[in-house]
């Protein structure tokens, strides 16, 4: 009976751990990554890598765009089960490299696992929860607006290994 209340315990603890951390910290408004545009509709949701610093957090890179004083931002950072949300979804962000992409796409940038760019399992589980809660749109990436190599580790045949891990496939 112990052991059976032991690994009840231990079930439900690592089912917390694993559970999507959203936590809100708006970007202020007036900062040089301020588009100050609102986002009309959301036509598609789109994937990102922070390069290949698996070392920061997401506060990390938030703090960064707001400090750099450039024009770049994302609604979403995600790491393991963090979500660092950074600005309402019907604002626009700098993260596509394009105007269209910009004006009609949340983005959401993922902290790799490691410096080639791979996401962690539980990040790609947070992400995955984190897209459910999100209007059911395309999900593409970076790559597809600009042919910029990001999510880097996911430009090539991965990209539709992703998909499906995400239920998008």
């Amino acid at each position: 009976m112990l052991l059976l209340k032991l690994l009840k315990l231990l079930f439900t603890r690592s089912k917390k751990q694993e559970t999507m951390n959203l936590v809100q910290k708006f970007i202020p408004d007036g900062t040089p990554c301020d588009t100050k545009k609102k986002l009309e509709k959301i036509e598609s949701i789109t994937i990102h890598w922070t390069g290949p610093y698996p070392g920061q957090s997401p506060s990390d890179v938030r703090d960064w765009w707001v400090n750099s004083k450039g024009e770049a931002s994302a609604h979403f950072i995600v790491k393991d089960s963090e979500v660092l949300q950074c600005w309402p979804t019907n604002k626009v962000a700098w993260h596509a490299g394009c105007k269209q992409g910009n004006d009609t796409s949340v983005g959401i940038e993922v902290i790799p696992m490691n410096v080639e760019g791979e996401f962690s399992k539980l990040s790609i589980k947070t992400l995955r929860q984190l897209l459910d809660t999100l209007p059911l749109v395309p999900i593409i990436r970076h790559y597809d607006w600009t042919g910029k190599e990001c999510p880097k580790y996911y430009c090539n045949s991965r990209w539709e290994q992703l998909l499906k891990e995400l239920g998008r496939l």
